[in-house]
């Protein structure tokens, strides 16, 4: 299975973040499973990468060009996809994929879960999503998408379209076990 992991790539955050990281890494690993992410060899981003291989596992780094000929890309790669922006960049992850996990991170993170909402909120995929949430912090976001649902931006249907997850294993039990939501023709009322 290609798990897609979203997450930092920062060497400054709390280094909670970054050992959580390297226990999904691992388990992902074990599994025989393949990741694939952002391909960065820098914080939480690298330490993930390098528990999964370290456990077994393959990894798909998916780079921009730029990053790439900065010496960003994560050295343990098995495959490097090349993409010409972050745009293609998160197209490419979302169409290699067949789950997704996000663990705590910036405006990338973000930007990655919401791209990724948007689309299967349109149909445009129906693979699940999984919010690790280390320390409180996908609940501030979690309160922003009951607020969407409260002022009708989104139908009750939608805020099924992510699991907070207490823990690594509780986000891969969820995607192990998911059975795709139906939503109804009409997105939007």
């Amino acid at each position: 299975m290609n798990i897609c992991v979203y997450c930092a790539s920062s060497d400054r955050v709390d280094p909670a973040y970054g050992a959580v990281a390297e226990h999904l890494g691992r388990l992902v690993g074990e599994r025989k499973n393949n990741l694939v992410f952002g391909g960065g060899n820098t914080g939480p981003m690298n330490q993930l990468a390098n528990a999964v291989k370290d456990a077994g596992g393959r990894v798909i780094s998916v780079i921009p060009k730029a990053f790439d000929a900065r010496g960003f890309t994560f050295a343990r790669s098995d495959e490097i996809v090349r993409t010409e922006n972050l745009q293609e960049r998160r197209l490419t992850m979302i169409k290699g994929s067949d789950v997704f996990i996000a663990l705590p991170g910036g405006f990338g993170t973000l930007e990655e879960v919401a791209e990724n909402l948007t689309m299967r909120q349109l149909g445009l995929h129906h693979r699940p999503l999984a919010l690790v949430d280390v320390n409180g912090f996908w609940s501030p976001f979690l309160e922003f998408v009951n607020r969407l649902e409260r002022d009708r931006f989104i139908l009750p249907e939608h805020r099924s379209l992510l699991f907070l997850a207490p823990t690594p294993e509780a986000a891969l039990d969820y995607l192990d076990a998911y059975a795709p939501v139906d939503l109804p023709d009409k997105w939007s009322n």
